[in-house]
């Protein structure tokens, strides 16, 4: 898998968890302390987000990290 396939997978992934838990993309951009353009670049794939995002927003989720970066098996 290239880094653009993946990027776009895992973006469409943590924007499936988020709204399974509930959450806008405002309301978890808002929480997280993350800049709407943030999300919104996660969630399309343009953007290949640090370790430290992610964990954040695992945690503004209340999920485990890997159930966010769990891309393969989808």
């Amino acid at each position: 898998m290239n880094k653009e396939r993946f990027l776009k997978k895992l973006g469409a992934h943590i924007a499936k968890v988020r709204k399974q838990k509930g959450y806008s993309q405002d309301r978890l951009y808002l929480e997280g302390g993350f800049s709407r353009g943030t999300m919104s670049k996660i969630e399309n794939g343009l953007s290949s987000p640090e370790v430290f995002t992610i964990a954040r927003i695992a945690q503004v989720l209340e999920v485990p990290i890997s159930k966010l970066v769990d891309v393969e098996k989808k």
